[in-house]
């Protein structure tokens, strides 16, 4: 190979690899594709329902409080790109009360879990998603001194984002000092409701993404 071809070649190995690192940066100073937000990414609710009947009409709220736990995240893509889909995966502190193993007034702290898939997900600054408690939940699982509002003033929520290909991202809404503390509760799951499965569906319809529903093997 000639001494004109060998410096030809070697630029062109120069100009690539300047086009990768030039692409990696930006990359970088664009932010991840996707991450909570910095100030109250998970908030809980208390919340009363509206009666629906089976005609399609509404009626006053009921008396019963159920919890709304909304997470807030964004997602960094170009216009024309979606996420094929966004689990997420939520714990909600409670206390059994009714475990004979647990202590006088203490109960045994738990985690009531469940999960949301969203569906085609775009780029967006401020996304929110939403599951929900029944109000018997709530009842069975607080403290006899606070109650229902256990949930909102004092029981924490961890949110965790699952998206093929990046590790799990999570979140808290409150701070602990141990990242890892839904990890150590007895976990109940199946109690923390998808906006389909509950009175809210119809709810601001235009707040959160498409929900995916599961197999109907896997319900």
């Amino acid at each position: 190979m000639s001494f004109r071809a060998t410096t030809l070649r070697r630029l062109i190995i120069v100009a690539l690899l300047l086009v990768k690192l030039s692409g990696n940066s930006t990359a970088q100073d664009n932010g991840p594709v996707f991450s909570f937000a910095k100030v109250d990414p998970v908030t809980s609710t208390l919340v009363k329902a509206v009666n629906n009947d089976q005609n399609g009409s509404t009626s006053s709220p009921t008396d019963d409080q159920w919890l709304m736990v909304e997470f807030k995240y964004s997602v960094n893509l170009p216009k024309d790109r979606y996420l094929d889909q966004i689990q997420f995966k939520v714990w909600v502190e409670g206390r059994d009360m009714l475990d004979p193993q647990g202590q006088s007034g203490q109960g045994i702290a738990v985690a009531l879990t469940g999960s949301v898939t969203y569906a085609n997900v775009g780029k967006g600054d401020e996304m929110y998603g939403v599951v929900y408690l029944h109000p018997s939940t709530l009842a069975r699982y607080s403290t006899p001194s606070g109650g229902v509002n256990d949930f909102d003033r004092k029981f924490d929520v961890h949110v965790e984002a699952d998206i093929t290909g990046m590790s799990p991202v999570g979140v808290d809404k409150n701070k602990e000092e141990d990242p890892n503390w839904y990890q150590a509760l007895r976990t109940i799951p199946g109690l923390v409701y998808r906006q389909n499965q509950c009175p809210f569906i119809n709810d601001n319809p235009d707040r959160y993404p498409a929900i995916k529903l599961p197999d109907s093997s896997s319900n």
